[in-house]
């Protein structure tokens, strides 16, 4: 008699089919819309029986509209990992504990202010430009109102609903990690904001926003030139006869000399410069400052 094996839980079937279809979406990249997954390559990819995944889901919209909601909240790119690092936040303290005496005067409260969004900003477009998980959660984003059933009826817009509040929900975490980071600077600097109106809420979203935009474009024009990103395989900024890509790209990415510390220069890329525009435009040094000791 032979023994017969033991059933799986319909809550790991679930699982395991979610996972693998976040897996073969990350695989796919760009060559891949949601919608033309096929169901049977996910049940081989997640080892579940099949009359179990097709229990669960009878239709494979019904997998779909499941899949999308996973992939925008609890298997996100922003749930896994904030787009401010835990180390960004020990690299900001690190900067300021090894140069604390620049902190008694105007002068070096600024090179301080430089050298953080040089080196901080840097790190987060990096880390995003390189991020196969990002780039997915950006294609959810721009692709959310084409979704399947973006012309259909109440239960393709319910789902399309869950899809978009489970996005805004995954990047919460993210958006409090920035304001903890930005308040964190303020206080060790001595920055205050400009207007009384504004809060540290409007520069982090607009500061958010504006590097993942930056990020977005890097992704686009090393696509287009065959890279993945890799800082050795950034052109030249050759201004003859090279291709458009290649210009945007240098543009983007090769350092150009900017402020440093005690005075000096450092290198700088685009990215960098325009964030500590922003924090210009919304933030002062305040003279009355007492740095802590």
């Amino acid at each position: 008699m032979t023994t017969r094996p033991d059933r799986v839980p319909a809550d790991e079937i679930r699982q395991r089919m979610l996972d693998a279809g976040r897996e073969l979406a990350l695989e796919a990249g760009a060559a891949l819309t949601i919608e033309h997954l096929r169901l049977e390559e996910v049940i081989q990819r997640a080892r579940v029986p099949r009359s179990s995944a097709y229990r669960l889901w009878p239709y494979k919209d019904d997998y779909i509209n499941d899949l999308l909601c996973y992939l925008a909240g609890p298997g996100s790119w922003f749930s896994e990992r904030p787009v401010v690092t835990p180390e960004t936040t020990t690299e900001i303290r690190q900067i300021v504990e090894e140069n604390r005496a620049l902190l008694a005067t105007l002068a070096g409260r600024r090179g301080l202010l430089c050298e953080i969004v040089r080196v901080t900003t840097e790190r987060n477009y990096r880390m995003l430009s390189q991020s196969p998980q990002w780039r997915l959660h950006i294609a959810l984003v721009a692709t959310l109102g084409s979704t399947s059933g973006a012309d259909g009826g109440a239960a393709d817009s319910a789902a399309r609903r869950r899809v978009a509040s489970a996005l805004e929900e995954a990047q919460t975490c993210s958006r409090q990690a920035m304001v903890t980071m930005l308040e964190i600077i303020m206080a060790e600097l001595g920055l205050r904001l400009r207007d009384p109106s504004w809060t540290v809420e409007h520069l982090q979203l607009a500061g958010g926003l504006f590097v993942q935009g930056l990020a977005l474009r890097n992704v686009q024009v090393q696509a287009a030139l065959g890279g993945d990103g890799d800082a050795s395989a950034w052109p030249a900024a050759d201004p003859a006869g090279i291709s458009p890509a290649a210009h945007v790209s240098a543009l983007l990415d090769a350092p150009v000399p900017g402020p440093g510390l005690h005075g000096g220069t450092a290198q700088w890329t685009l990215v960098a410069f325009a964030y500590l525009a922003l924090i210009d435009a919304w933030t002062e040094l305040d003279p009355d400052f007492v740095p802590a000791r």
